[in-house]
């Protein structure tokens, strides 16, 4: 009888899941437990931005901007006195709106043309939250937010964000192997043929849009949880450019990449610190021969070696050529 992937997958995941919540706590210290949880924030953003890059092949820079409309719409939600409970979808709903008003304007533009006008967009928002001190609190942001009330507890807001984490990742996997997703991966490696065959080409890339706005503000309202304030400096436009790193050295078009390369980008430098000014070379150089010799990223080399020893894996589809294509 055949093996339905995506049980499969969802039965890993929360197999994972639960054996990481069960130990990584008792093994991990106090700081290393809250660079996981900074981890598990990033991969919300990352596997976000994997809708609109990785399924879709668009060059969106504005994962930022969302993560901070997110945050920020929560923080000041729970300002004037709003519930978790009801804060958490506004804020999220908020910044899946913008991701709706940003994908519509930028329907006509491709490539570079929609790289620079989504970056534009991330530098305007960050530039906001620094200035509108009255509503953001200007460059020192916003402090004492109560969230689920477990800022500054890393046991709890691990099992939390690990919980989200997962909830998401699986989401990503059924996206993926849905007839909606066949479509998008349509679009993306031939607009024009995707089009002749019905696919409606600018319904698509707006709902790309949203998706991916909509798990970055999961993962503003994450963050603010876990610290318990919300400064600019973390939603800078820079910022942008780490997420689309985790994207491309975990894989493009792979949820299990979206997972290492956040991993591998967040975590793995912690560890590397007792090298003190050596451990800025050894990254730079795993990520250059990642890029380099794995086209298909880390995710695309994990499933190289599963498939040597025939394990069962999820197929992960080649996405070299994305890198070649105008559209990315």
């Amino acid at each position: 009888m055949r093996q339905n992937p995506l049980l499969i997958a969802a039965a890993a995941t929360v197999a994972a899941a639960i054996a990481a919540d069960l130990l990584l706590p008792g093994l991990l210290g106090p700081y290393y437990l809250q660079v996981a949880n900074v981890t598990l924030v990033n991969v919300i953003i990352v596997l976000g931005l994997n809708f609109i890059l990785g399924f879709g092949g668009q060059m969106s820079l504005a994962q930022s901007a969302f993560f901070g409309i997110g945050a920020y719409a929560f923080a000041i939600l729970q300002g004037k006195g709003w519930p978790a409970v009801l804060a958490a979808p506004a804020a999220i709903g908020l910044a899946g709106a913008v991701g709706l008003a940003l994908g519509w304007p930028t329907l006509r533009l491709r490539g570079h043309y929609l790289a620079l006008a989504t970056l534009a967009f991330a530098v305007i928002v960050e530039k906001l939250l620094v200035n509108l001190d009255e509503l953001t609190g200007g460059a020192n942001g916003l402090a004492g937010i109560p969230g689920i009330g477990f800022a500054g507890d890393n046991d709890r807001m691990f099992a939390v964000l690990l919980a989200v984490a997962a909830v998401v990742f699986l989401l990503s996997i059924a996206f993926a192997q849905s007839p909606l997703g066949l479509r998008v991966r349509a679009f993306r490696d031939d607009a024009l043929a995707a089009q002749a065959v019905g696919v409606n080409n600018a319904r698509l890339k707006v709902m790309l849009f949203v998706l991916s706005a909509v798990c970055a503000g999961i993962a503003g309202v994450g963050y603010v949880c876990l610290r318990g304030y919300v400064s600019p400096d973390v939603f800078a436009w820079q910022t942008t450019f780490s997420y689309l790193a985790m994207t491309v050295v975990g894989g493009l078009g792979s949820s299990l990449g979206a997972l290492l390369g956040a991993l591998l980008y967040t975590f793995v430098p912690e560890l590397l610190r007792f090298l003190q000014e050596a451990y800025f070379v050894i990254f730079g150089i795993v990520v250059i021969l990642v890029i380099t010799f794995f086209p298909t990223g880390l995710a695309g080399l994990l499933h190289g070696f599963a498939r040597r020893l025939s394990v069962p894996f999820p197929k992960q589809r080649s996405e070299a050529r994305l890198m070649k294509r105008e559209h990315v």
